[in-house]
């Protein structure tokens, strides 16, 4: 007879008693598989949940480029792909789209306006439906984001229609930015590179994942195929660990090349700085693998269509006039070496927008929520300084800069037929992999479980949740009262001049407790068996018994 231990060790993995093991290869999940989605599907309902509130506190067309991808989201699930024969272009494609959705426009009353409240904007028509001609100058974008995200539109009318739309397109982004988190947990030493993760996902990052735009999936799905290659990487001679991450950067690459033309090149350097924290060897290793072979055919597949439709939209006229008053800087003609040395003495100007500057770039945080993310970032670099071997270092300076010399090239080409358009969202993705660099050229060092270091944590994580509240409710007063030369922060209760779905009261009570409940959960990742806010514990019964005659004592 075998004894138990050694059938079980014979048996296979996931292999469930009493069943054939067939069927139990074919249909139970591996413990590693199991283990990821019981970190990712929390990971992806929190980050949901703050990004749902960030949608439903941003007026609708108060996100960037919004009213040109609603239109076009709305054309292409109603089978629009292609730019017809003989549509406009210069200023625009013209497509077959409902009413209300082709008069987004209409909202655009506050916009540049950082005084006027969102209340402005007319009412959006649930029963105008009729098709009419709307104009996008998103004409010629990748329709893969677009089909997705204007799905609610078949179905649904009206405002409801616009915010479903923004709700589709903030949880495909939550997905990729909990399978980035996941592929980190998977980590053999994850807690310095969680940290450094939850530190890039600034303001700016769940304010980008609340409007209709491909820009918030580009910056997820970078940071997933980032730290997805990173995981695989790490398990280059135990891939069958590794299979959620080899399927995270399959699906991640493939998304990229259909998000936007130049997402490919955010791919290109993540993979270029995952590579530099892992011997030769180990790239190597990962190609020998079948998994790893098949989902990088699978992927190519996705690239390749891409690709070709970036190529065959190289041919169709331009579809985009100039960009609006506050954001296009074109001024006569400027020669390309002289735009790249701008962007490079630009560089630190564009933290800013990395932490949060909400709305057409009219809606900034405060500058303490500024400050207290420079501190972490500058906190988070000097630290990095201390980490021997030097190699270790050496991925996270190529990391930064590839963030600043990268967006100066692309600027530098694209100067002389859009002007500086460059803005600190655009580079976000590489930010984003920078400062997750920055943790794992940290992940080897030991992550203190003393009571200064938990202490240190808890004031940290607690202001953190401070600034995400303040950056929130700062960018509410924005559309509710407007940014006044003089506080107007009691107007918000007494004349409020617009209010958002459920009141800009209960979406700030309910984001704040969604921040310290993610913080709240970090915390116990990081320090086991502790909690974020410890509750101080009653005396007990024998306790108070032995303090009362001691009391009466004394009063005697």
């Amino acid at each position: 007879m075998i004894h138990a231990t050694e059938a079980a060790r014979t048996s296979p993995a996931g292999s469930v008693p009493g069943a054939r093991p067939g069927k139990a290869r074919r249909f139970a999940l591996s413990a590693t598989t199991r283990g990821g989605m019981g970190f990712f599907l929390p990971v992806f309902a929190l980050l949901s949940l703050l990004i749902t509130l960030w949608i439903l506190a941003t007026p609708l067309m108060a996100y960037p480029d919004e009213p040109s991808h609603t239109i076009k989201a709305a054309a292409v699930s109603r089978g629009q792909f292609f730019p017809g024969p003989g549509e406009s272009y210069g200023h625009g494609v013209h497509v077959q789209v409902p009413s209300y959705i082709a008069n987004v426009q209409a909202q655009m009353c506050f916009p540049f306006q950082v005084t006027k409240p969102a209340g402005c904007a007319p009412a959006i028509p649930l029963d105008d439906n009729d098709l009419t001609i709307g104009v996008t100058s998103a004409g010629l974008y990748n329709p893969f984001y677009y089909w997705l995200v204007g799905l609610p539109s078949l179905v649904m009318s009206g405002a409801p229609a616009i915010y479903a739309m923004r709700i589709v397109s903030g949880l495909l982004s939550a997905a990729f930015y909990a399978a980035g988190f996941t592929a980190l947990h998977r980590l053999r030493h994850p807690k310095w590179p969680l940290v450094a993760a939850a530190i890039s996902t600034t303001p700016m990052v769940l304010f980008l994942g609340s409007g209709i735009n491909p820009n918030s999936l580009e910056i997820a799905a970078s940071m997933a195929a980032f730290c997805g290659l990173v995981s695989v990487l790490e398990n280059s001679r135990h891939l069958e660990r590794a299979r959620p991450g080899i399927l995270t950067v399959g699906i991640a690459a493939a998304t990229l090349a259909n998000t936007r033309n130049i997402s490919l090149l955010w791919l290109l350097c993540g993979a270029i700085v995952a590579c530099l924290f892992f011997r030769r060897a180990d790239i190597v290793a990962i190609f020998r693998n079948r998994v790893v072979l098949a989902v990088t055919a699978l992927a190519t597949v996705g690239i390749v269509l891409g690709v070709a439709w970036n190529f065959l939209m190289l041919r169709a006229p331009a579809s985009a006039g100039e960009a609006p008053a506050g954001i296009s800087n074109v001024a006569g003609e400027v020669r390309p070496y002289n735009a790249f040395l701008t962007m490079m003495d630009k560089s630190f100007d564009f933290v800013g927008q990395y932490i949060g500057v909400a709305g057409w770039l009219d809606a900034p945080v405060p500058q303490a929520v500024q400050m207290f993310w420079s501190m972490l970032l500058i906190g988070l670099m000097l630290t990095v300084m201390l980490v021997r071997p030097y190699r270790l270092q050496a991925a996270f300076w190529v990391a930064v800069a590839l963030l600043a010399v990268v967006p100066a090239v692309v600027q530098a080409a694209l100067i002389n037929t859009t002007g500086f358009i460059w803005q600190g969202r655009y580079s976000l993705p590489l930010f984003t992999i920078a400062v997750i660099s920055a943790g794992l050229a940290m992940r080897f060092r030991p992550f203190g479980q003393r009571p200064q270091s938990m202490t240190i944590a808890r004031i940290l994580l607690v202001a953190g949740c401070v600034a995400q509240a303040y950056a929130f409710v700062n960018v509410l007063r924005r559309y509710v009262v407007g940014i006044q030369e003089t506080a107007n922060w009691q107007t918000m209760f007494t004349v409020p001049g617009w209010q958002p779905p459920l009141t800009w009261e209960v979406l700030t009570l309910a984001f704040t407790a969604a921040v310290l409940l993610c913080a709240s959960k970090l915390f116990s990742y990081l320090f086991p068996g502790h909690t974020l806010l410890p509750k101080r514990p009653w005396p007990s019964r024998t306790r108070r018994a032995r303090k009362r005659p001691a009391a009466e004592a004394a009063a005697g």
